[in-house]
């Protein structure tokens, strides 16, 4: 077992190309998942939050810079690896405009792919947490912390669980609004001002330093300790 397990998504439609990949992953001990269509993604990833996303750029139903834009607007500091079999060098400068850390062109041997994740996850900080860390369970809405645990709503565990992957980048209105399912139709300031109160307390009752989160002006709310995503 590695000394950090990564989870790590792979969004890939060749269904052999996928399952040998996976199994690969799961050898070295991270956890996986493993989807063949790029509206898979939000359904695979609800109770699974990727450190690592290795996607195709060729998929059935979207593009898949399209993806990677979309992923890294939401999660600014999540990992994302590029492979696909587009080996021209403005397809790469596309890949890596449009977000991505990493392209490698197919074939690509598990062992330099792995390689790639490992050097993702040292230069992004992945790492296990300490006994300070807070713990969200995404399936049972479950704060846990060093003092005490909370219940929280539906929608607390979707903003919360937003700034986790922001990893210290803070989330504008917009985005949070994006993952509420609110499409164009943004929260008011007070509306989300609200929300924002009430989770600060969730945070502090369950062990967070004071303020837990916090407001950058013009910019969007900040996480200010470390919440791991189960």
């Amino acid at each position: 077992m590695p000394s950090r397990s990564l989870k790590i998504l792979l969004l890939e439609d060749n269904h052999d190309l996928r399952e040998g990949w996976l199994a690969f992953f799961q050898r070295q001990g991270h956890y996986v998942r493993g989807a063949a269509l790029a509206d898979e993604i939000l359904d695979e990833s609800g109770d699974f939050s990727p450190d690592i996303y290795v996607i195709d750029l060729n998929l059935p139903d979207a593009n898949g810079l399209d993806v990677v834009k979309r992923l890294r607007s939401v999660q600014p500091n999540v990992g994302i690896i590029i492979t696909t079999a587009r080996t021209h060098i403005g397809d790469k400068v596309e890949g890596y405009d449009s977000g991505a850390d990493i392209y490698f062109t197919k074939p690509v041997d598990p062992v330099e792919l792995m390689a790639g994740i490992n050097s993702l996850a040292k230069r992004r900080s992945i790492v296990v947490g300490d006994e300070d860390d807070l713990h969200l369970q995404l399936d049972t809405h479950q704060l846990r912390g060093p003092t005490s645990a909370v219940d929280l709503t539906p929608s607390e565990t979707l903003i919360l669980s937003g700034l986790a992957r922001a990893a210290g980048q803070p989330l504008a209105r917009w985005q949070i609004a994006e993952l509420l399912g609110v499409g164009e139709e943004l929260p008011s300031d007070s509306m989300l001002e609200m929300r924002i109160v009430r989770l600060r307390k969730r945070l502090i009752a369950v062990g967070a330093q004071a303020p837990g989160i916090r407001a950058m002006h013009k910019r969007g709310y900040v996480l200010c300790c470390r919440v791991i995503l189960e």
